[in-house]
């Protein structure tokens, strides 16, 4: 026999006792008889929570225990069948008195939690007892100010909720009785001023909701001081939320004051000065709740199934709201929300629609009944059963394991009579019972084997849902009998893996100090920590950069951690939110970590909200629009839209009162990302067709061009997400709506009917790859139809899905014929049959639907037989859905339903397979995704089996354009006028064709080049018009790679012996080659040498590069190199070297510097009035990731040669520590200068006497480039540029030729 214990922890008490929650698991393969709970010392209260779930061999005993202070004394006594033996558990727990004295000292500083709104310090405690517990504690008013107690990260922590009412510098709290008073210093400052507070808008006293939805927002401004303003409503979910920001520096607040009860007393506490202001307001519901009343419930026995039909008359069903459909079993209930038309059989909404649905249960009801409910306040409706000889499941075995992060895969392998219908996860907080924090049905679980009375199945469930050390799975058959399962607490969750603000060394960020006014992009985090190897865990960065709250899961690369996150523009200026998460339920927020740690956001305007509607008129505007004669008539509304980012789209959704008719319209903006426009929408209608009734707005969704939205919905049901109703400044409300009245009756009309409905197929096996149900069905048209009807399909648990793709085929003019194909859910409608319905038949203020009991008494088909097969391990499964994956590639999470035990590979059209790195029946995951711009597809293999094709589509991750700000160069400024204009921030634009950091230059153009064939190497020969007899050689090499330390230190030195070439075409040549690391590997280099012809526009690591005509751009690759440590990096070396050969005057200059509108450095090696203009690109692709490097020149330590004829530099590009492969892109071409450097004038200038100016020697040209060539040149690209009289043109290219031929 075995035994899971309870754990205990002491307690202490609260009002002098002590409350606990003991479960027990007894398991033994031949039964276990009985579990007894026997009580001994100080308990006063002992009984069974729930009862023993016994399935004959696993007993599940749950009790309640309630003692005074002192030793709480009992036993647990359990009984096996055979042999018959008995296993006494003797229990202790000790409940200790409310701590009085207790000593609290700060160990670090107030951090503010911008999740929930808290304020939170670390302290060390003394007086606390071993192994018990955490105490509670109070405060003056709890209501408005509390405080609580937690242990993270191996310290005791203490959170404040809510506003005290005085800015004492002290915060007080007592124990639980209020016998003892502690104090820890205020995190706030006396005398803090909230400068010009001044209320927005706000809802009048005893506001009156018009409905369930129409709930109150609340606006106020003010200028902060500090970045978390010291404001709190204690009646609400929601905390004010910093929405918008204004001209003069004040700051919007928003606050959602959704409630869910049916009056509100709204408290808005705010500290000035040194008082607390409190502004109290009362909200109250002005609307009605649907009721379900004349209840009647008629049965009909089926083969294998109960079919129950529900009638009954709708009370106060308006505007198509949302109703509360509630299934009981037992203590699990079910709750769904449905709108019209589902459920509504006949009827309109001026007369009471009557409601017609169906409940199918098992054919052997259990006496532990089921319950059923519709509306709020309706009438429950009871089914029970005489069948009291019923076990729950059996559960023959079990397992939990790690999956994902935050992420356990459960199998469970079972044995049932009726099929399981459900599985819950029922956790236990505070040792009191919280049920169904996840809910699993049939398609939600995967089955791995066999059927759902005897087969494996696996489900998974995230850390995160439990809040202490206990909770059990809950397994539910078809006739509501449950089996639990307790699982245990993972020890490594409670102490969060050993992981704390000291586990980190260092967080960086790939941009920093980011500029978010009207601009976005991603952005990536470094975390490394003091171990050179991965955590125990997968970490995650949680941000909430607007209204949802995001997860990341980082990725170990090159050492460290790296989080890829989205940053949204016009954020809040300051440090950005963020926290560190374990799987555990504890994070490390940035308000917690130093200085050094946090980005930094800019932005000049804070704009989180969506557009705004600031004037409605409505036509008519006041008196009800009149129908008469035969003309039609329009009614409108007109809107006037504002938002600061810009108008995108929207749209708007009217209702009719009586027929609940809706009308869409998309809004559109006259122009692109209008910041004010008007809009009209209109209604026609006609005396002939039209009912008399109130059009009213339904739905308003409003987005600005970065998706923020604002949404107002008055049907659906109840939302708790805090959108910012468009709508809130108009607070005439009658502006909504439009009367209309119409000289027709009602009764005059002819209703639609229905004639003919039908599906195929029958039965299903919805464990199949085709799990496709097409419906057809007819419809006499009468007067005609306003909306047809839509096929629901129910299940025996509630769930419901709707075919809404349906085709309509008009037949003649008094007849329609429709028809809707829907794919069932895998595993939709188990461990029964599924309800046929049909609802939504909408003629002239009447609807009609039916439910699956009426279609079976009008003679149409009205359930779908239900069966299952699981894959076998030939079988490839299908996939329904991916996670998201970027063009930069990565990892894949492939959702579907897949054999447990295939040989299971995946395979991609780009003509690719990998192997998964994990996999189970449910979900599989693949590493190493290669990058890919455009879509493909997948597919699972599994031997000679495929899955279906799964399109996958990347999106684009697109990071920060760092703005840099320079000085605009040059005299005059830019050229003058005429060849550029100065950007204060972008620095000189150039006018055509003029060029240069200066626009002094122009791009000389030189022919098509011809590649070198043995080695990269390039000569280009050229002619200017101005008939100069100077004459330059340019030579570009790239002269080694050589590894280096922190201290830019060489650790190694690389060069290169041999290049393989492929002409790829005319304009484009790769070399190849590679280098011996000292460990034997080798890492692969190849260069792309490209020719732009003319001007063109590229991309090269997220940023648009334009290419000058008749220049040459090197593409470097470099794979995988072993860095010998985590903190080295590389640096390629790379020669620039202008020389001239002309027998007049000269001079050389040479600069390096950056160029802001290009985001790259430069160097420019100037001989007379010719340059050698190289432009370095300050961002490198690192395994895909664009990444910010740095350039630097390296000629005083490698010995630059400089004289008036010569003009060389070694410039190094550092690339930091990477995987797999690292991209550099730099570009070089000649120009010629409009200011020629012939003078000393210029202080980096070298000058020639006139006299001795004959130019270089042929030996001293052979021994610069032979010289390049011995300091281990890698790459050696010459461009030629001869311009001087033709006699002298053949003699420099001969020369030239020469040598290259020699260095080959």
């Amino acid at each position: 026999m075995n035994l899971t214990e309870p754990k205990f922890k002491d307690q202490y008490s609260s009002g002098g006792e002590c409350y606990f929650r003991a479960s027990i698991l007894a398991y033994d393969s031949e039964g276990i008889e009985k579990v007894e709970w026997i009580q001994q010392e100080n308990i006063y209260l002992l009984f069974p929570e729930q009862p023993d779930s016994n399935n004959g061999t696993a007993v599940s005993s749950t009790y309640y225990i309630k003692g005074n202070v002192g030793d709480i004394i009992f036993s647990i006594n359990v009984t096996s069948k055979n042999p018959s033996t008995s296993q006494v558990l003797p229990q202790k727990i000790i409940c200790y008195d409310s701590p009085k004295n207790l000593t609290f000292v700060p160990i670090s500083n107030f951090s503010f939690n911008f999740f929930k709104s808290t304020y939170s310090l670390y302290v060390n405690i003394t007086g606390l007892e071993d192994n018990t517990d955490l105490p509670w504690f109070s405060t003056f008013n709890d209501y408005e100010f509390q405080v609580y107690i937690s242990f993270e990260f191996n310290k005791y922590k203490l959170t404040f909720v809510g506003v005290p009412d005085d800015i004492s510098p002290v915060w007080t709290f007592y124990n639980e009785d209020k016998t003892a008073q502690f104090n820890i210093p205020s995190p706030k400052k006396n005398f803090i001023s909230y400068q010009s507070m001044k209320f927005l808008y706000y809802e009048p006293n005893e506001y009156q909701m018009i409905s369930l939805y129409d709930y109150p927002q609340y606006w106020f401004s003010f200028k902060p001081i500090e970045r978390y303003p010291y404001i709190n409503v204690m009646e609400t979910f929601f905390k004010p939320k910093l929405v918008s920001s204004n001209d003069d520096g004040t700051y919007n607040y928003f606050i959602n004051l959704n409630s869910i009860f049916s009056s509100l007393n709204f408290d808005l506490r705010y500290q000035n000065y040194s008082s607390v202001t409190k502004i109290e307001k009362i909200y109250n519901e002005n609307y009605s709740i649907f009721v379900l009343s004349n209840i009647t419930v008629n049965e009909t026995i089926l083969t294998n199934n109960r079919l129950f039909k529900i009638n009954g008359i709708g009370l106060n069903s308006i505007n198509r709201n949302e109703i509360i459909f509630t299934w009981e079993r037992y203590l699990w209930n079910t709750l769904s929300f449905a709108g019209f038309p589902f459920g509504f059989g006949s009827g309109g909404n001026n007369n009471g629609p009557i409601m017609d649905i169906s409940v199918l249960t098992n054919l052997n009801l259990s006496d532990q009944g089921y319950k059923f409910s519709i509306g709020d306040r309706g009438d429950t409706i009871t089914f029970n059963g005489n069948n009291t000889n019923l076990t729950g499941p059996t559960i023959i075995e079990y397992n939990v394991q790690d999956y994902l992060y935050n992420l356990k895969r459960v199998y469970l392998k079972y044995s049932t009579q009726f099929g399981i219908s459900r599985i819950i996860l029922n956790n236990y907080g505070d040792n009191y019972a919280t049920y169904g924090i996840y809910s699993y049905f049939s398609t939600d679980f995967n089955l791995l084997s066999g059927d759902l009375k005897n087969g494996e199945l696996e489900f998974f469930y995230q850390y995160d849902i439990m809040e202490d050390g206990s909770f059990e799975i809950i397994v539910i058959d078809a006739n509501s009998i449950s089996t639990n399962v307790m699982l245990a607490y993972p020890d490594s969750l409670l102490d969060n893996f050993g992981f704390s603000t000291e586990s980190i060394s260092n967080i960086t960020f790939l941009f920093n100090d980011v500029n978010l006014t009207d601009s976005y992009g991603y952005n990536i985090m470094y975390l490394e920590t003091n171990d050179d190897v991965p955590l125990s865990f997968e970490p995650c960065l949680q941000i909430i950069p607007q209204w949802d709250n995001i997860t990341i899961l980082g990725e170990w690369i090159n050492s460290r951690y790296e989080f890829k996150f989205f940053m949204p523009p016009n954020l809040v200026p300051g440090d950005f939110e963020y926290a560190l998460k374990t799987p555990g339920f504890h994070m490390i927020l940035n308000t917690e970590l130093p200085d050094e740690f946090q980005l930094n956001v800019i932005s000049d305007r804070i704009d989180l909200m969506g557009p705004i509607v600031t004037e409605i008129n409505k036509n008519p505007s006041s008196n009800a629009a009149v129908i008469i004669n035969n003309e039609n008539y329009n009614i409108s509304w007109t809107f006037t839209i504002t938002d600061y980012n810009g108008f995108d789209k929207g749209y708007v959704v009217v209702i009719g009162s009586i027929d609940n008719i809706l009308y869409n319209f998309t809004i559109i903006s006259p122009t692109e990302y209008s910041n004010e426009f008007t809009y009209q929408i209109d209604i026609t209608l006609n005396n002939n067709t039209c009912i008399s009734q109130t059009y009213s707005i339904a739905e308003m969704v409003l987005y600005d061009k970065y998706g923020l939205n604002s949404t107002f919905f008055m049907n659906k049901a109840i939302d708790y997400t805090p959108n910012i109703n468009p709508l809130y400044q108009i607070q005439n409300k009658s502006l909504f709506s439009i009367k209309t009245v119409c000289p027709k009756a009602i009764g005059s009309f002819i209703q639609p009917e229905l004639k003919s409905f039908d599906f195929e197929p029958k039965s299903i096996d919805v464990g199949s790859l085709n799990r496709d149900v097409t419906f057809t069905y007819g419809i006499s048209i009468g007067s005609g139809i306003k909306e047809y009807p839509i096929v629901y399909l129910t299940t025996t648990n509630f769930q419901k899905i709707k075919c809404n793709d349906v085709i309509t085929t008009p037949i003649n003019s008094t007849f329609n014929e429709y028809k809707c194909t829907l794919t069932l859910p895998y595993g939709f409608g188990l461990p029964q049959d599924i309800m046929v319905n049909l609802y939504g038949l909408i003629g002239f203020g009447n609807y009609f639907g039916f439910s699956s009991a009426t279609l079976r008494t009008m003679g149409y088909p009205f359930l779908i037989e239900t069966s299952f097969t699981s894959f076998d391990s030939q079988s490839a499964g299908f996939i329904t859905s991916t996670s998201s994956i970027s063009t930069e590639g990565g990892s894949l999470l492939i959702y579907g339903k897949f054999p447990i035990n295939g040989d299971i590979s995946v395979e991609f059209s780009k003509g690719y397979s990998l192997t998964p790195s994990k996999k189970s029946g449910s979900i599989i995951k693949v590493d190493g995704v290669k990058p890919s711009s455009d879509s493909f597809t997948i597919s699972i293999k599994n031997g000679i089996s495929k899955s279906n094709l799964y399109t996958v589509t990347p999106h684009k991750t697109e990071y920060f354009r760092p703005i840099l700000t320079s000085k605009c160069k040059g005299t005059p400024i830019c050229g003058g006028p005429t060849q550029g204009t100065c950007n204060d921030v972008l620095g000189c634009i150039c006018n055509s064709p003029w060029v240069g950091v200066d626009c002094s230059s122009k791009v000389i153009i030189l022919p098509q080049p011809v590649f070198n064939n043995t080695s990269p190497s390039i000569v280009i020969n050229g002619t200017t018009s101005d008939n100069s007899e100077s004459s330059i050689v340019a030579l570009i090499s790239v002269v080694a790679i050589r590894e280096i330390d922190f201290n830019n230190k060489v650790v190694h030195m690389y060069s290169f012996d041999h290049w393989e070439y492929i002409s790829n075409n005319s304009k484009l040549s790769t070399y190849s080659s590679n280098i011996v690391n000292k460990n034997g590997s080798t890492t692969p280099i190849s260069v792309n040498i490209e020719y732009f012809e003319n001007e063109k526009t590229i991309e090269f690591a997220g940023q648009e590069i334009k290419m000058k005509p008749s220049s040459i751009k090197y593409t470097i690759n470099i794979d995988h190199y072993p860095f010998s440590a985590r903190l080295n990096q590389l640096q390629l070396i790379i020669s620039a070297t202008a020389i001239t050969n002309s027998d007049s005057d000269s001079c050389s200059n040479k600069e390096f510097d950056n160029t802001t509108s290009e985001s790259s450095d430069y160097i420019k090696l100037s001989i007379s009035n010719k340059s050698l203009y190289g432009r370095l690109i300050k961002r490198a692709l690192v395994d895909s990731v664009p990444v910010t490097i740095s350039n630097e020149l390296l000629d005083q330590s490698l010995g630059a040669i400089d004289d008036s004829h010569t003009s060389q530099s070694f410039i190094g590009i550092n690339i930091p520590i990477y995987s797999k492969k690292v991209i550099i892109d730099p570009d070089f071409s000649l120009l010629l200068n409009s200011n020629p450097t012939t003078t000393n004038d210029n202080e980096n200038s070298i000058c020639s006497p006139k006299s001795s100016s004959t130019g270089l020697s042929k030996a001293q040209l052979a021994g610069i480039i032979v010289g390049c060539s011995a300091a281990a040149i890698a790459i050696t690209v010459a461009t030629v540029v001869t311009i001087h009289k033709k006699k002298d043109l053949a003699k420099q290219k001969k020369i030239f030729s020469a040598k290259l031929k020699t260095m080959s």
